[in-house]
């Protein structure tokens, strides 16, 4: 997978997760949904510090940040079927 297909599966998460993250402070259905919130903020925030390691050119640092995304449950270099590419 490429960088710019990588960067392009991160944009599509992010808007992902900021949906969840809405629906998760409008729901409130706990009340105490922090650990939820925090992991949203934390995969964004991983996102962000991704895209801004790529754009200085600092790709040894983008993919820690990338291991970091997966370690936390966010798989985006996992093969996709040869029907759905």
């Amino acid at each position: 997978m490429g960088v710019f297909e990588i960067l392009a599966e991160l944009d599509r998460r992010e808007v992902q997760i900021e949906i969840k993250l809405k629906k998760i402070l409008e729901a409130n259905l706990t009340p105490f949904p922090g650990d939820r919130i925090h992991k949203a903020k934390m995969l964004l925030k991983l996102i962000y510090e991704f895209k801004k390691h790529i754009q200085a050119d600092e790709f040894f640092q983008a993919g820690m940040k990338l291991r970091d995304l997966e370690i936390e449950g966010l798989m985006i270099l996992e093969e996709k079927p040869p029907s759905l590419r």
